[in-house]
């Protein structure tokens, strides 16, 4: 795998640089502090991810994208800056991910799961993560977690949204359920149940009666980490959670406030 990396300070450019390696040991990375090498480059070699600084010279970072895309339409970009003014137009060009400075191996790792283009099927987590920035997802060993139902993932994200709370199968079904019976209730918590057995991860939750929460000290989870005032997970957050979700717009609401 080929990675471009551009920031025009040099000392920036390093770290950058060594962030990505941590991350992607196994990869090739193209560093450049101007856009004019950068744009050499993509001639010689295909590149599949591209880190960008916004602020590189003559030539800006958003359009050193628009180039780039145009010489590699299958290129991940992702922004790496200290403004947060671009952040609509970069996401209006496709961009993958806009991180905010100073760059930390935990914020390409976030960069990395929400790739449009690239696969890296091997690149591993180990265990059960949790994304809730941008869409929900649920991931083990790094691999997307395909074999929930949608009614089962849907009550495992709003399980996570009440960080712990034990909630009860009235109000889990009328928030997400449209008010359906308690044997529709069991029906899903029992999917849900059944999911997670079989990666071995049941005993994050919490389960009683007619009830049902998680345990937040057994899951790793980008919105736990932020509750936690986490400085990476406060970093990692682009002002976007579940976005699949109608009912999570009352947490994002909170979280902007």
């Amino acid at each position: 795998m080929r990675i471009l990396a551009v920031e025009d300070e040099p000392i920036l450019l390093k770290h950058l640089s060594n962030r990505v390696h941590e991350a992607l040991p196994e990869a090739e990375i193209l560093a450049f502090d101007n856009a004019d090498d950068a744009l050499a480059a993509l001639s010689e070699k295909e590149i599949e991810i591209a880190f960008l600084d916004i602020a590189i010279g003559e030539m800006d970072g958003v359009n050193l994208a628009k180039r780039i895309k145009a010489a590699c339409p299958r290129c991940d970009i992702v922004f790496c800056t200290g403004y947060s003014d671009y952040a609509a137009q970069a996401f209006e060009l496709g961009a993958s991910d806009y991180l905010m400075k100073p760059i930390t191996k935990e914020k390409i790792e976030h960069a990395l799961s929400m790739l449009r283009q690239t696969s890296l099927g091997g690149i591993k987590e180990e265990g059960l993560y949790i994304r809730c920035f941008g869409e929900f997802e649920v991931f083990f060993h790094g691999e997307p977690v395909t074999s929930f139902t949608k009614r089962s993932k849907e009550l495992l994200a709003y399980l996570v949204d009440k960080a712990g709370a034990v909630c009860t199968s009235a109000d889990i079904s009328n928030a997400i359920f449209q008010g359906s019976s308690d044997s529709y209730f069991r029906v899903v918590k029992k999917d849900l149940i059944r999911i997670l057995s079989e990666i071995g991860q049941e005993d994050i939750l919490i389960k009683g009666w007619a009830k049902l929460g998680i345990n937040r000290e057994k899951v790793r989870c980008d919105y736990f980490d932020y509750l936690n005032g986490s400085p990476g997970a406060l970093n990692l957050y682009q002002g976007t959670y579940m976005q699949q979700y109608h009912w999570a717009q009352t947490t994002l609401f909170r979280m902007n406030v």
